[in-house]
């Protein structure tokens, strides 16, 4: 039975409800939860079939939300609530109501959903795509004890990850995770059955496919060893090899439905290891409600934790790559490079690379040190990071900000660097405005000194040094920066160092003055290359065609007084992070 409701409200669908129930004589005391589903126009059809199939087991009363805000300000103005009850038929011993939320009213669907909801009845909360930045803190999902969402449906799954990790609260989980049960069921198996030593795993499957990263996070978190991701041709994850004292694990699925368990001294066993509906993946979620620490612990880890790689084949002549391009000295990390398809996705992916990482810091030492950088690509990270997912999970009155370099410009001036990062993030945050350490501006105490400015900055880097701080060598010490981040110029400069200039061959002070630089303004202030290669992380920020000659060079140059880039190091992680264009004349080797 079919009922449409136009211009209607919660109480009369529930009367409609009643009245088709009593009609159809089935009474609602056998559904055992609600489930809400957020979906748009387009997208409705295929969430309810995947639901109504789940409800078949579930029996449920489906609420299926879907938004028409309006185009128009006359739209958007007005309030309408539209809607069709279904029981029986394809419903089953469940029942759908369709909402379609008009203007105003798109914004409180809450108000809506909650008289709808079954009394004394679990509420689980579906986003097929475009979830809330934090689910949890949703005015729908605040009334759900399960919230879903799925990576694979967002336009760059591995940063939705990031987020997920950064807006964990318990209930949440993601059919990214619900498609890895089965790898996990055999793998455990495997495990179960062999009792021996695993020193390290490799997780192929294709790129951006969160399941193959979340299944190498939970190999990484529970067997406590390396894990490398390589990426493959699919479909999704072709294989899993786990190295033992014995020999290799291997579960290997190269047709995406009949896999192949290989376990030294044993023989080849064949697996059904289907790719699942979502319906399948929905039911599934649905048999259990409670929070999935398992899923929890995954997520959190750490996606830069793995190790990334094109095939497996090439892991010798990676590491080699890797010492070749080892900063002087043998104590700073090699560089890792990450591409990511345009700047505006490279943008948003290190937003949420940069709130993982404060997050651990906070976690690991109580406090964060950052320091940042201008420019373009700086400023987009800053604008991104200020619309990220996850954003608040950083204490930021426990972050200590500091700049790599700055224009030696008046205080307030729109072309210094602190005037563009406040205006781009800054002033949204909740800082501690002790911890925000800008560089001497050229109408402070030391007027138009550049070189006691830079002497004053120094000096108070070094007393917010502590006992885990880089040696900046006799100019002083600077605190361990966990992340130092850089722009990279046509020119291959980073931070005010410039090739050719006396401050890129500076090996003493930590902060110098920088004078006749060869774009404007002339007059700055920047760090040294001993100050940078002071920190946990640097990372290298390059969008656009311009920049492909540079990072090219940057990558294969060894002199950083001439390509001041190449000296750019951190001492636990050097990363690249490049969009294709300024990628396009790396060689293959490099592109992570």
């Amino acid at each position: 039975m079919n009922i449409d409701l136009t211009d209607t409200t919660s109480g009369r669908i529930n009367a409609a409800l009643v009245r088709a129930r009593r009609a159809m004589g089935s009474p609602a005391v056998g559904m055992v939860l609600t489930l809400v589903i957020v979906t748009d126009e387009g997208s409705h059809y295929d969430a309810l079939k995947a639901a109504s199939d789940a409800s078949k087991e579930h029996p449920s009363r489906i609420l299926v939300v879907v938004r028409r805000p309006g185009r128009s300000p006359r739209d958007r103005a007005t309030a309408r609530l539209d809607a069709e009850v279904r029981v029986g038929g394809e419903t089953g011993t469940g029942e759908t109501v369709l909402l379609r939320l008009h203007g105003e009213l798109a914004n409180h669907a809450h108000s809506v959903v909650l008289p709808l909801l079954l009394p004394d009845a679990p509420v689980v909360l579906w986003w097929p795509a475009d979830p809330p930045e934090y689910p949890s803190k949703d005015p729908l999902g605040a009334l759900a004890q399960r919230r879903i969402t799925d990576a694979a449906e967002t336009e760059d799954p591995v940063a939705a990850l990031r987020g997920r990790a950064a807006a964990y609260a318990p209930g949440d989980t993601d059919l990214a995770w619900t498609r890895v049960t089965l790898w996990r069921s055999v793998l455990a198996a495997a495990l179960d059955q062999k009792q021996t030593r695993v020193t390290r795993a490799v997780v192929e499957g294709e790129e951006y496919n969160p399941s193959s990263e979340l299944l190498a996070l939970w190999l990484a978190d529970r067997l406590g060893v390396p894990v490398e991701r390589v990426l493959s041709g699919g479909p999704g994850i072709t294989a899993v090899r786990l190295a033992t004292d014995e020999g290799d694990i291997c579960l290997d699925r190269g047709d995406g439905s009949l896999a192949t368990l290989s376990v030294p001294g044993q023989p080849d066993r064949s697996v059904a290891l289907h790719r699942r509906s979502t319906a399948e993946l929905i039911a599934e979620e649905l048999r259990r409600l409670d929070p999935d620490e398992t899923y929890a612990r995954a997520v959190r880890f750490g996606l830069d934790r793995l190790v990334r790689g094109q095939v497996a084949e090439v892991e010798a002549a990676e590491a080699a790559q890797a010492e070749a391009t080892r900063a002087p000295g043998g104590e700073q990390a090699p560089v890792q490079v990450v591409v990511h398809p345009d700047s505006e996705r490279m943008a948003r992916a290190t937003a949420a690379r940069l709130v993982t990482v404060i997050a651990d810091a906070q976690t690991a030492r109580g406090r964060a040190h950052v320091a940042l950088t201008g420019g373009r690509n700086g400023n987009a990270l800053l604008a991104a990071l200020a619309q990220a997912p996850g954003r608040d999970a950083v204490d930021w009155s426990r972050v200590d900000l500091w700049w790599g370099d700055e224009r030696f410009l008046p205080d307030g001036d729109p072309d210094r660097n602190h005037t563009q990062a406040r205006e781009a993030l800054l002033d949204a945050l909740a800082l501690d405005p002790s911890r925000v350490h800008p560089m001497p501006a050229s109408d402070g105490p030391h007027g138009d000194d550049v070189d006691a400015a830079a002497e004053a900055y120094a000096a108070e880097l070094a007393a917010a040094a502590d006992g885990a701080s880089g040696d900046g060598g006799p100019g002083g010490a600077v605190p361990a920066f966990d992340v130092l981040l850089l722009g990279l110029g046509p020119d291959t400069h980073v931070a005010s160092l410039f090739p050719g200039h006396q401050a890129a061959k500076e090996t003493g002070r930590t902060v110098v003055g920088v004078r006749q630089a060869p774009k404007p303004p002339p007059t700055r202030i920047s760090l040294t290359l001993p100050a940078i290669r002071a920190a946990r992380e640097v990372w290298l920020l390059a969008a656009g065609e311009d920049k492909a000659e540079a990072a090219a060079g940057a990558l294969a140059a060894g002199d950083p007084a001439r390509t001041p880039a190449a000296g750019a190091r951190g001492r636990e992680r050097t990363l690249w992070i490049l969009d294709e264009k300024a990628a396009a004349l790396l060689p293959a080797s490099a592109r992570g």
